[in-house]
């Protein structure tokens, strides 16, 4: 069987390294003097400070729906800002750099009556665990009890791949962005299953598909900014080769979705990299209609920028699978972002042991992190060959490659759909009962073989694109997009700000089924508003919040 052949060439390839290195001219985006400025600035911090939280004289702004060019100009020449660059992912973010010590800059922003938020531009960083360099045995998709590292492993203690690959190993269509170091793209194991853009000719400098990047055939690099976003760090190319390393060719490891293609999306350098450039992949992925990531980063206090970023993806149907970090902490308690966002389309994954042991650096949380996956000791591709990994980092590809193996067996499922078969078929396993959404691990051959209940018998599906309107009457307009063919209400919440900035306790309003809109006699003031869709089998989650500046005229 495949398995078998790749245990032998695993073995055969320990005394040597089989990939060459191919590179490309470097093509760049296309940019203004202010963001070259600021990724010349961004890339040096990191360099000099290798432990920064966030980039110096670097701010993320969210202006209010309605804020004029001029408006939005005022405010950042208000703090010495020169404006870098916005997301269409999340309108009216924008990128600022300023000359402003930080933390005034954000103060003064964030009392202007235009700015929605305004906050640092937090570093990230890959969530490894890093062991020794070796090439073996990939026990977390077929566990016999193989000892790996001289430990015994649990029989069965895998996601099943065998299984799921006699239903499928993936096919046209089937796309992971990897937001990640990058991907050695050339290596043997890899270089098939890199995706490639067809709306661009490669090598003729010329953006074809009008994108803002040019030569973009195989993604991008955002942080040094070019056409080549290969990896020097291995990271990224381990997690790619876990998702979709070329199965049944002979040579070293196996994906998960070997069928399926990896778009390399490198934001992270060797010392981490900033949220402005992990907001542009995610874009970037998205824009191309990718609809899963795998997001084996972290790092940074909460941010709404990024928060708003992956909540606006839903709108294709985009699911973000995270790692939770590698602290051994509770993030019931201790959140870790962006894994423990609280969004609907976010996968939290833990690392487990060949022994369906709870590795001891792996986060946990029985509401914040959802299921367990292989995470310690697992081999995949690395420049230049192969290596043992272990960290939530090499869990969440796994993952990733099952989510798109359920999307691609189901393209009609909405993100909520893929997200519910997932965390609805893992493998109960004590020690994650209550560490732990599911209580269980990944089951990919379930994940893939279980039949879909119908929509009326489940939860409705989160509304989103929530907006506010003021119609200078003391009332207020509240829409939204209904996601959900078989909720019975909606459930509107209100809150107003208080003088002193923080926000007062909620009122809440019912709207009918298959409504998308209300109408909210508030009285004058500044109100928040968020909604979820409600039947007898449960309540959707929150839509993010949406404010308003209501008035009498």
């Amino acid at each position: 069987m495949d398995m078998e052949m790749k245990t032998n060439s695993l073995a055969r390839s320990i005394f040597a390294l089989c990939v060459a290195g191919v590179m490309t001219t470097a093509s760049m985006a296309i940019a203004g003097p202010n963001e070259i400025a600021a990724y010349q600035r961004a890339k040096l911090a990191l360099e000099v400070d290798p432990y920064l939280s966030a980039i110096p004289d670097s701010v993320l702004i969210k202006f209010k729906p309605g804020t004029s060019k001029n408006a939005s100009d005022l405010a950042l020449a208000a703090v010495k800002a020169r404006p870098v660059r916005s997301f269409s992912l999340v309108p009216g973010l924008t990128h600022a750099i300023t000359k402003m010590p930080l933390d005034k800059a954000i103060q003064a922003l964030s009392l202007n009556p235009r700015v929605e938020y305004a906050e640092p531009d937090y570093v990230q960083r890959a969530l490894l665990t890093p062991n020794d360099t070796y090439f073996g045995l990939q026990w977390g998709l077929h566990n016999t009890g193989q000892s790996i590292n001289g430990i015994n492993g649990l029989p069965d203690a895998d996601i099943d791949m065998p299984e799921s690959w006699d239903i499928t190993t993936g096919g046209a269509g089937c796309i992971v962005a990897v937001l990640d170091t990058g991907t050695q793209w050339v290596h043997a194991d890899l270089d098939a299953n890199i995706w490639s853009n067809t709306g661009e000719i490669a090598g003729n400098g010329i953006d074809d598909d009008g994108n803002g990047y040019v030569d973009d055939v195989r993604g991008w690099d955002f942080y040094s900014r070019d056409n080549n976003p290969d990896d020097a760090d291995g990271h990224g190319t381990h997690t790619a080769g876990t998702i979709a390393a070329e199965g049944n060719n002979g040579t070293g490891v196996t994906g998960v979705a070997w069928n399926c293609k990896i778009m390399p999306l490198r934001f992270l350098g060797p010392n981490g990299g900033s949220t402005a450039d992990a907001i542009s992949a995610l874009n970037y992925a998205v824009a191309k209609g990718v609809k899963v990531s795998n997001n084996s980063w972290g790092g940074g206090g909460y941010s709404s920028a990024l928060y708003n970023a992956i909540a606006n993806t839903r709108g294709i149907g985009h699911v973000f699978v995270a790692a939770a970090g590698n602290d051994g902490i509770n993030t019931d308690s201790s959140p870790s972002y962006p894994a423990s966002y609280d969004l609907d389309n976010i996968i939290s994954v833990a690392a487990m042991d060949n022994n369906d042991s709870l590795a001891s650096f792996s986060n946990y949380g029985a509401t914040t992190v959802d299921l367990g996956a292989p995470g310690v000791d697992i081999a995949s591709t690395y420049p230049g060959g192969y290596a043992w990994m272990s960290g939530t980092s090499m869990a969440a590809p796994q993952v990733a490659g099952v989510a798109a193996l359920v999307y691609l067996m189901n393209p009609d499922f909405t993100y909520a759909q893929v997200v519910n078969r997932i965390l609805s078929t893992t493998r109960p396993v004590g020690v994650l009962s209550g560490a732990s959404v599911t209580g269980g691990v990944l089951n990919a051959y379930l994940a893939l073989s279980t039949t879909e209940p119908p929509s009326s018998a489940t939860a409705p599906l989160a509304p989103d694109g929530v907006a506010a309107q003021n119609n200078r009457n003391n009332t207020a307009t509240v829409a939204w997009r209904d996601n959900s063919d078989n909720e019975d209400s909606f459930q509107i919440e209100r809150q107003k700000k208080n003088r002193n900035g923080t926000w007062g306790s909620s009122s809440y309003f019912s709207g009918g089924q298959n409504v998308s809109q209300y109408l909210d006699k508030s009285g004058s003031g500044t109100f928040r508003y968020r909604v979820q869709a409600r039947n007898s089998f449960g309540d959707s989650t929150w839509s993010i919040w949406a404010e308003v500046t209501v008035t009498r005229k």
